[in-house]
């Protein structure tokens, strides 16, 4: 067995532990109310006798806009149009700068050349081409957001 704090011997507990609780909230849910079901949990915890600390590291509204809504049709189509594949919509694991908008009542949607499933990490890669044609749909987007905006389609309120 290797040698070093808590490792010298077998069954034995150690004098203290530390570890990572993260908990990412749902659009449709309240950040007030689970966190402070978290935290009820935690102090249930204390009561029982067990000494714990909590650090807050980081929290954030989550937020989404629905498939159905015209802003996430017009990304869809568009990139329909200039990739020939229909993106799928998905929740975003990570906490993203388009919650303030959505905070305001501004439809927000991260959409990228790349796959989330590797996003920001060790082996993200984007082909060239792909980073292209995305520009494209970008500049498309926002131009059918833009008319749909002028034409009253959707509820915007402007910063």
């Amino acid at each position: 067995m290797a040698a070093g704090p808590g490792r010298d011997h077998f069954n034995v507990v150690p004098e203290a532990c530390s570890f990572t609780l993260e908990r990412r909230f749902k659009p449709e849910e309240d950040l007030a109310v689970e966190k402070a079901r978290l935290f009820s949990l935690l102090d249930t915890l204390r009561e029982e006798g067990i000494r714990l600390d909590v650090d807050v590291l980081q929290e954030g509204y989550s937020c989404g806009v629905a498939e159905d809504h015209p802003a996430a049709q017009a990304v869809a189509e568009t990139a329909a149009a200039v990739t020939g594949e229909r993106p799928t919509f998905e929740m975003c694991p990570g906490i993203l700068e388009i919650r303030w908008y959505a905070r305001r009542g501004i439809p927000a949607l991260a959409y990228g050349p790349g796959r989330l499933d590797v996003a920001h990490g060790p082996h993200e890669a984007v082909e060239l081409e792909r980073l292209y044609q995305h520009t494209v749909v970008y500049a498309l987007a926002a131009h059918r957001w833009l008319n749909l905006y002028a034409e009253r389609a959707w509820p915007v309120h402007p910063v």
